[in-house]
């Protein structure tokens, strides 16, 4: 059985990462990218995706767009906002997001989350 892909977007390298390394710990094989352009170029490259997580904190309003090609691709992402605010939130849903998480990440509940996805 192959492993799970997890693409993972974020601005701050050291934040992605840890990210990369608990992922990897938990045997997930993550791809990690710096920026949307980077992101939208593995969604090319890579054959199966299972989940994107993506970062949004930094970025403009053209991060949309990148949320939108996930949409039409069918591709599960959740939304990593620096704050809960209700415009993130309606703007993440909007463009297909399955979930938005508010940062600082707790790793017991990510984990979580990222199981239930990877089994549906």
């Amino acid at each position: 059985m192959s492993k799970t892909v997890i693409l993972a977007l974020n601005r701050n390298q050291r934040n992605l990462d840890i990210l990369i390394k608990i992922l990897g710990e938990e045997g997930y094989q993550v791809i990690g990218v710096l920026s949307p352009e980077e992101l939208d170029k593995e969604v090319e490259n890579q054959g199966t995706i299972n989940l994107v997580l993506m970062d949004i904190s930094g970025f403009n309003r053209s991060i949309w767009d990148s949320c939108e090609r996930l949409r039409v691709l069918e591709i599960p992402f959740l939304v990593l906002s620096p704050q809960h605010q209700q415009a993130v939130e309606k703007q993440s849903k909007i463009h297909g997001a399955h979930g938005v998480l508010v940062k600082p990440l707790v790793v017991k509940e990510l984990l979580l989350l990222i199981k239930s996805f990877i089994e549906e």
